[in-house]
């Protein structure tokens, strides 16, 4: 019934059940109690300057080929490439799904030297477009 009235910003039965047994049994803080948790050794700052570094000298390289090579799981590898650095698979190679700052300027550079190429050559088009490749 306290779901129904308050939707999604309500606690679960299960989890009203869980803490009222908790409370029963003599816990009196409301705070997370530590947990005793192995801390993540593979999702560090080291290992994910590494991944860098290998994906930007190789991007057809797979994600259990870097697992391998820096001796760490595939979930931590696909973890640290998608939700840490961004990337995604586009075609095969890994791609950065937004554009850091060197990948703009380097675009627009490229345009620029396209619109250069137009206004001074003629034949820069037709070229282009019918794939000349002189």
């Amino acid at each position: 019934m306290v779901q129904k009235a308050y939707g999604d910003f309500s606690m679960s039965r299960i989890q009203a059940y869980e803490w009222y047994k908790s409370f029963k049994g003599g816990r009196e803080v409301i705070e997370d109690l530590p947990r005793s948790v192995r801390p993540s050794t593979s999702n560090t700052e080291k290992n994910v300057a590494k991944i860098k570094k290998i994906v930007l000298e190789d991007r057809r390289i797979t994600e259990r080929e870097i697992a391998r090579d820096l001796d760490i799981s595939n979930g931590s590898v696909h973890h640290i490439l998608h939700d840490i650095l961004g990337m995604r698979r586009v075609a095969v190679p890994l791609v950065p799904k937004r554009l850091d700052f060197l990948q703009k300027e380097y675009r627009k550079n490229v345009c620029e030297e396209m619109i250069f190429e137009h206004g001074h050559y003629s034949t820069f088009m037709k070229r282009i477009i019918i794939g000349d490749e002189t």
